[in-house]
């Protein structure tokens, strides 16, 4: 008779304590900035994305005129070319000069596929392709893995704020 008594108390034990409110804020400030650096992730790589695939925006040839390394160290170089655009069907009369984003050191006169940037800057050009696209796919995942994260943390912080 005495193992059906303690049985029964064990049931019984009070829940965990709630976390102190500092944590509990801590918590939710942090799901929430996750939330947003995810959601912006989602939202720049996917527009990204599709210009990649060449879907949207001006289509045409970039002729690089020069690229430099504006990061000098010798482990992560950044590129950046400048040249001229020429849309699709036009000429060269018909093109402006910029900035292609996200380059590699290419050599001048290299003609490339690439699509006005709709995000940033004017007179600034993304390459087309399936490197490029699987770049922003790749980008697009972890942003949503990043804004599941957050939704989460979030959730679970917020809950805890209830009697």
């Amino acid at each position: 008779m005495n193992s059906a008594i303690s049985r029964e108390a064990s049931k019984r034990q009070p829940k965990d304590p709630k976390p102190a409110w500092g944590w509990r804020v801590t918590g939710l400030v942090l799901g929430l900035v996750l939330t947003l650096v995810g959601a912006g992730a989602v939202v720049v790589n996917g527009v990204q994305g599709v210009q990649a695939t060449g879907l949207v925006g001006t289509r045409g040839t970039f002729t690089v005129a020069y690229c430099t390394d504006t990061n000098p160290s010798r482990k992560n170089s950044d590129y950046e070319c400048g040249g001229d655009f020429a849309p699709r069907g036009g000429n060269v009369d018909d093109g402006r000069s910029g900035t292609l984003e996200n380059a590699d050191d290419y050599p001048a006169g290299e003609k490339l596929d690439v699509v006005e940037s709709l995000m940033g800057s004017e007179l600034r050009f993304r390459e087309t392709g399936v490197g490029a696209t699987l770049g922003s796919v790749l980008w697009f995942c972890i942003g949503l893995a990043i804004l599941a994260m957050g939704a989460f943390q979030s959730r679970k912080w917020a809950k805890s704020f209830k009697k």
